[in-house]
């Protein structure tokens, strides 16, 4: 997926205004707390234009292409917080985090996840938690695809339900295949809320 088109299909990760709506009366929500849902969520899961383009010339030109002219710091999905703009550290180029975790561009064009407090003990030993997809177009596509049915279409708890739980199995399995392969399962399926599996459910 072309970087410009996930900034384009944000806006598709927000709930309707109808489903606020509905939750008058029968929900229990009052009528100011259905209008500040549906104001929150205008700013929520929204990349910002820039008033001046940012300098990160040395960055990656994907890496331009996605935060030159956008801050991504109101972005947050699937456990995953969005930078406001990306910061080199020291295996490639931060952009997200999650709990304890950096998500990081490298030179190889993988998108990785390392410990965001390094052990100072381990010197010499690698950080690195996990590969999560083979470059960084195919990781945004991934995440818009995996946020975009756990919103709308599989929410819920996989575990308490049967259905939702193959249903989210094969959201997971996909999410994988548009990453990179079924290598990179594990980080999908947990993302998502599956249990670890050893093996990928067939």
């Amino acid at each position: 997926m072309d970087v410009r088109l996930f900034l384009e299909y944000l806006p598709w990760l927000r709930k309707p205004d109808y489903y606020y709506k509905s939750k008058n009366g029968s929900g229990g929500w009052t009528e100011q707390e259905i209008t500040e849902a549906i104001a929150s969520q205008a700013l929520d899961k929204t990349a910002i234009k820039r008033s001046s383009r940012l300098n990160i010339e040395t960055a990656p030109e994907v890496m331009q292409l996605l935060y030159a002219e956008h801050s991504l710091g109101n972005v947050h999905m699937l456990w995953t917080n969005f930078w406001s703009e990306p910061r080199e550290l020291l295996e490639g180029w931060g952009f997200a985090d999650m709990s304890e975790a950096n998500v990081i561009l490298v030179p190889s064009g993988r998108v990785e996840a390392y410990n965001a407090h390094p052990i100072q003990e381990l010197h010499g030993e690698s950080q690195l938690l996990g590969v999560l997809a083979r470059d960084l177009e195919s990781y945004l596509e991934a995440m818009l695809y995996g946020a975009l049915n756990a919103i709308h279409f599989i929410s819920g708890f996989p575990d308490e339900d049967p259905i939702l739980y193959e249903k989210t199995v094969l959201v997971a399995k996909h999410c994988a295949l548009i990453a990179g392969g079924y290598e990179y399962y594990d980080f999908w399926a947990g993302i998502l809320g599956l249990p670890y599996s050893e093996t990928v459910p067939e």
